[in-house]
């Protein structure tokens, strides 16, 4: 059985750089068709997005990265791991916590 893992749609899987409406998808990222087709061999593969899960479920369809997703969701459910623009990894030290929240920035931000 694979392990299941979620991955962040904005800033992951498509071109993101900032909220531009809710039709705004924009583009695949770059590599995106390869990096999901190497997770899918051993992984089940969930994108988690708070966007309607519709609009990025025919994102995947029209830009053919569908047959790598079991599926779209707006709900945060237990995986083996979140891939994600926006995470802070917790690993057991508070101060180290506070200071990483207080220097983050998105990648696709940074100068």
């Amino acid at each position: 059985m694979k392990k299941k893992i979620y991955i962040d749609f904005d800033g992951v899987l498509n071109t993101y750089t900032g909220w531009q409406g809710n039709t705004e998808l924009f583009e695949p990222h770059a590599g995106a068709e390869k990096f999901l087709r190497k997770l899918s061999r051993t992984y089940e593969i969930y994108i988690f997005s708070t966007r309607n899960p519709l609009l990025v479920a025919e994102w995947l369809t029209k830009h053919d990265l569908r047959e790598y997703i079991s599926g779209v969701t707006n709900v945060k459910e237990p995986a083996y791991v979140y891939i994600d623009d926006r995470a802070i990894n917790f690993a057991g030290n508070y101060e180290e916590i506070l200071d990483k929240l207080e220097k983050f920035e998105v990648w696709w931000k940074k100068r």
